[in-house]
């Protein structure tokens, strides 16, 4: 009997799987050996107590996979609270003690940090405990989030994955000149809901895609965790290998999926048409056109975070307030995703652009995203962002978030109420 065809995500888990597997299916549950597997300085040594004792018990004292595990500090770094200080400053002793690279509080935020290091590549598996791993999926990787497992790979270095369904979906035509990736990412999560691809991957492809740099690739897949799924991915190709060529040292493989895989579902996009988007309080699937809720006033316009803190992103507000002020009533914080980024857009004069524009510019890392620092909201505050989610107090009890490509958060902070971003570019 023939053999149902794999998808490329299937191949790269049995290329991982131990013991090894000549083939991998949707459902099945693998013992996996990541590539790489990052964890985040933690925000409550509480946890940290646990973990040691727990690791105790088990005599575990040094950890085998240490060179492939790597420690964050992009939440709430620089330490907002005396609190928060002191319960990064045991995890750090407890990583630094047992040789594990950790970052320092301005590099950035993981989901970019590791790709632009090239410590994730075609191929590759990636274990992290943070909701927007498939970000990382953009550079054809498998990147899933991991919930528990974390005692496991510290102890042996290896973790259990489900291998998932997977839904396709195409997106064809090209954008209207005041329209984003971001616009895009919203416009799907707001059609197929937050449920849509529950513990499912999604593969995103299709001429807009193809057509798409890496920053905004990154964008697209980051999307996929505000629709449930396990993983997103797109196929690498000459802009994947163009972007990971000078960044990569290790060598890497790239598996493609075979032509009679058969996809859970597929949908289809056509975006030529479509126009500046908003997701409204308090859900990042409630999304309408920009024109149904401009003129609602903002305290405050936000750009940053894994969603939307890439060079492009800080490239396209810079160009919006190019001679121009933010509204006195409003704080327009700009917070980088990487210092790779924030070295980039300073050499290029952009960063001048924004600080003349009287914008706030922050260290690189999560930022007010999490709701820790860098931009927190009062009761009864309204802000626009291109964060990842809005959430009811996600950024402060109280408040609403409206979502929106940098480009209309750019508009909105110049005029001070949302606003299109037709009219500046």
């Amino acid at each position: 009997m023939k053999m149902a065809g794999m998808h490329a995500l299937h191949k790269i888990l049995m290329e991982h799987a131990k013991p090894k597997r000549m083939s991998v299916m949707p459902g099945e549950f693998l013992e996996i050996e990541p590539d790489v597997f990052a964890v985040g300085v933690g925000l409550n040594p509480e946890d940290l107590g646990q973990l040691e004792t727990d690791l105790a018990e088990l005599g575990v004292k040094e950890f085998p996979p240490r060179d492939k595990i790597f420690a964050f500090l992009d939440h709430g770094a620089p330490a907002p609270s005396a609190g928060i200080a002191a319960a990064h400053k045991r995890w750090l002793e407890f990583f630094r003690a047992r040789g594990i690279t950790v970052t320092d509080g301005g590099a950035g935020i993981s989901h970019l940090i590791l790709p632009e290091r090239g410590l994730v590549a075609p191929g590759t598996v990636i274990a992290l405990a943070d909701s927007h791993t498939p970000t990382m999926g953009a550079v054809g990787a498998f990147a899933a989030p991991v919930a528990g497992g974390t005692l496991s790979l510290f102890a042996l270095g290896r973790c259990w994955m489900d291998a998932p369904q997977v839904n396709l979906v195409k997106i064809e035509g090209r954008l209207q000149r005041d329209v984003f990736a971001r616009d895009v990412a919203l416009h799907i999560n707001g059609c197929l809901g937050q449920h849509g691809a529950q513990d499912k991957a999604v593969e995103f492809s299709g001429s807009y895609v193809r057509d798409l740099s890496m920053d905004m690739r990154f964008t697209l897949c980051n999307m996929g965790t505000e629709i449930g799924s396990a993983a997103s991915y797109i196929q690498p190709d000459s802009t994947t290998l163009d972007w990971v060529g000078g960044r990569v040292k290790k060598p890497f493989k790239v598996f493609d999926t075979d032509p009679d895989f058969a996809y859970e579902e597929t949908h289809e996009f056509d975006i030529s048409r479509l126009r500046p988007q908003v997701a409204a309080p308090h859900a990042p699937d409630n999304v309408k056109p920009v024109e149904e809720v401009e003129g609602r006033h903002v305290d405050q316009a936000y750009l940053g975070s894994c969603a939307s803190g890439r060079l492009e992103d800080i490239v396209v507000a810079a160009e919006i307030l190019k001679g121009r002020k933010v509204h006195p009533n409003v704080r327009f914080i700009v917070t980088p995703g990487s210092r790779e980024v924030l070295r980039a857009a300073t050499r290029l004069g952009y960063i001048e652009v924004l600080h003349e524009a009287n914008a706030i510019v922050t260290n690189a890392g999560c930022g007010a995203c999490p709701g820790l620092h860098g931009g927190i909201l009062a009761p009864g505050e309204v802000a626009i962002t291109c964060t990842t989610r809005n959430f009811e107090g996600r950024m402060g009890t109280g408040a609403e978030i409206y979502l929106a490509s940098p480009a209309t958060v750019a508009a909105s902070a110049v005029e001070g109420r949302i606003a299109s971003p037709l009219r500046y570019l």
